[in-house]
């Protein structure tokens, strides 16, 4: 968790459990999309069923993926979507990779 001064808490992304920085590139549709990752990879994003409802995503948001076990270098599920205070938070404290900055 990074705290900004406002006593705002941000959630990072846990690498010891696969977790990584992504950003959005394509909606599929049924819940799927298509994002970049921060290690160079285009990934299957999928939105699991407790989030499906209340986790609404748009092209070029920054988000947190969890890669699978199985087939980890194609497709992911969704853990965190960022809000537009949070990426702005993210890009002035230079921790979003630069591959993923527009």
């Amino acid at each position: 968790m990074l705290t900004t001064g406002a006593g705002m808490k941000i959630r990072r992304p846990y690498k010891p459990k696969g977790e990584m920085f992504a950003i959005i590139r394509d909606i599929s549709g049924g819940s799927r999309m298509r994002a970049f990752c921060e290690d160079g990879l285009t990934r299957m994003v999928r939105i699991g069923g407790k989030l499906k409802k209340k986790m609404w995503c748009r092209v070029n948001d920054i988000i947190i993926i969890k890669l699978w076990t199985i087939q980890s270098d194609k497709k992911s599920d969704l853990v965190y979507r960022y809000r537009p205070s949070e990426r702005e938070v993210l890009k002035r404290k230079g921790l979003v990779p630069k591959e993923l900055m527009l």
